[in-house]
């Protein structure tokens, strides 16, 4: 097995204090993690000593380890080790070609009826689940019912109308046509019959290893029938599946698994080293803050920002009033204060796409004075001279918009109380209501608002359906509303569906303008929806201690086969 000289030291406190205050100074500064301080405190700064010398990785084993529904993002690191995706897609969202011997997923071939509706997904020969049997069109099938039932999927194969298989072939039927459907299939694989299983089946790089752990013999510690506890069994590392390709040049012949489930402690365990890799979600309330010398890779994600209206409310309604707001986002604030790990976008899909229409993100930027201009045009004026807009046949009344945003992020609230300073500036009131989660939903479902903030993940052909397809109403007055819906507008507008369902059957030739259709009837017809940016997420190592990080939003440990990993 092939190893490499992993090379760590450990930070003195004084350093530690030093790289945090940096990154507390002006935005305009370089970034401190891309920088490599000299010395400090005169003392020449290397790299930080290693704890234990072997690879490790955070493990929170109060969460699944079921690739489908883990949703502990250190659970997710982990599961990217031990199963193979269908297929991988690149930060761009184009599938990544799978060819000889690179480790690009499972399927090896595709082919799509002229509808658009029937894919055939052939299955490459030689992925072998961890106990020697191929992987075959069988367990592709049960992975993808299994994913569609799934939370940590629920709604991507919302289109999927039928599966079947060979052995050695994938079928889906769809219910509307969908000529980028493989874009989703960046799908872990388990073998079927072990969904059950803790943890299922897998076919990648390495496979779990259990480890018996004996109860402590102290007094007390008998059973009611007088006999002591009897041995467990605990998953402790990950090793080398026989099966996979190449395992005897895997950059390690084993992964140790540690367990730190609280933040603070995982964030010391990486600084001293006893953890040497973790991926982080910068925006989220549980990002983790990271001090000492380390190498940052951030990834696309589909992780989209936006802002939406109610559309029964009197300011909501109006398609002009909307398609003002959309020139009231300083969208370069938003990724300012996500510290870089985001990308502004007046347009709901990542600017690195290739259909992204370019010239009308351009169009839709921030852009007070415009604002103003449409506001003014639409008899939005001062009529009274308090400093603050009043709507002729709106009574005399001064504009007011209602905004709710989750409290649980400081960027979204950032965001929308930037929003709020700018309106001000043009006699425009906001009332900003950040509400605990729960609250904020219960707001958005009794419609208490005129403007509200949120956050979605997209799937990854960019497909706007739940965001705004009519929300359905339950079947009995009074029952729960059951639906993976999220559009809270109020709107019964169906030409976006119309317009999505024409995109996403679209082929390569008519796609880009499939699309500009539907943004340009979004962003300046209707202004519905306004988005904001999409995040960027990180991959996180001790500087000089990995080569050939290549993550993307689907793996954050794509390519790890061909990682370097310094081990001493």
């Amino acid at each position: 097995m092939n190893k490499f000289l992993k090379k760590l030291t450990a930070l003195t406190m004084a350093l530690t204090m030093l790289v945090s205050l940096s990154a507390c100074d002006s935005m305009k500064k370089e970034d401190p993690m891309d920088q490599i301080p000299k010395s400090s405190g005169g003392r020449d700064v290397v790299r930080a000593k290693a704890a234990d010398n072997v690879f490790s990785l955070n493990v929170n084993k109060k969460y699944s380890l079921n690739p489908l529904i883990a949703t502990d993002h250190s659970n997710q690191l982990v599961c990217a080790l031990v199963y193979e995706n269908m297929l991988e897609i690149d930060n761009n969202f184009n599938l990544i070609p799978n060819g000889e011997n690179d480790n690009n997923g499972i399927i090896s071939t595709m082919k799509v009826s002229e509808d658009g509706k029937n894919w055939t997904f052939e299955v490459e020969e030689g992925h072998f689940f961890h106990d020697g049997t191929p992987v075959t069109g069988k367990d592709l099938s049960y992975t993808m019912n299994r994913a569609i039932n799934a939370d940590r999927y629920r709604g991507r194969f919302a289109s999927v109308k039928g599966i079947s298989y060979s052995d050695n072939a994938l079928n889906v039927s769809l219910g509307i046509a969908d000529t980028q459907f493989y874009k989703l299939l960046n799908l872990p694989v388990i073998k079927a019959g072990s969904f059950n299983d803790k943890p299922p089946m897998g076919s990648g790089p390495y496979t779990f290893v259990r480890e018996e752990v004996l109860p402590e013999e102290t007094e007390g510690t008998e059973n009611p029938d007088g006999k002591k506890p009897q041995p467990k069994t605990e998953l402790k590392e990950l090793k080398a599946s026989e099966y996979f390709p190449g395992y005897e040049n895997l950059p390690v012949d084993r992964i140790y698994l540690k367990e730190y489930p609280e933040a603070d402690k995982k964030i010391l365990a990486y600084e001293d080293s006893l953890i040497d890799v973790v991926i982080n979600d910068p925006s989220s309330y549980t990002s983790l803050g990271f001090a000492s010398t380390n190498e940052v890779h951030k990834y696309a994600t589909t992780n989209m920002h936006y802002v939406a209206f109610n559309e029964t409310s009197p300011l909501g309604s109006m398609n002009t009033f909307r398609v003002a707001m959309q020139y009231a986002f300083d969208r370069d604030y938003f990724v300012e204060l996500l510290h870089q790990n985001g990308v502004a976008s007046a347009i709901p899909m990542y600017p690195t796409c290739d259909i992204f229409p370019q010239a009308l993100n351009t169009e839709m930027q921030y852009n007070l004075d415009k604002c103003k201009a449409i506001l003014e045009n639409m008899g939005f004026r001062d009529y009274d001279d308090d400093g603050y807009l009043e709507l002729l046949s709106g009574n005399g009344k001064d504009v007011e918009i209602n905004f709710l945003v989750c409290s649980g992020s400081s960027a979204k609230g950032g965001v929308v109380n930037r929003f709020a300073d700018d309106m001000e500036k043009i006699g425009v009131k906001v009332n900003v209501k950040e509400l605990t989660w729960e609250n904020y939903i219960d707001a958005l479902e009794k419609g208490e608002f005129d403007m509200y903030y949120g956050e979605v993940k997209l799937r990854n052909n960019f497909d706007l359906t739940e965001l705004l397809q009519p929300r359905p109403e339950p079947k009995k007055k009074g029952e729960p509303l059951v639906t993976t819906n999220i559009n809270y507008t109020g709107s019964k507008d169906s030409t976006y569906e119309q317009l999505i369902n024409e995109y996403l059957a679209a082929g390569d030739m008519g796609r880009a303008d499939a699309y500009f259709k539907l943004c340009d009837y979004i962003c300046r017809s209707t202004g519905s929806l306004i988005t904001i940016g999409f995040e960027k997420h990180q991959i996180i190592s001790h500087r000089g201690v990995v080569k050939g990080i290549e993550a993307n939003a689907g793996n954050p440990l794509y390519n790890f086969p061909d990682w370097e990993i310094m081990l001493d």
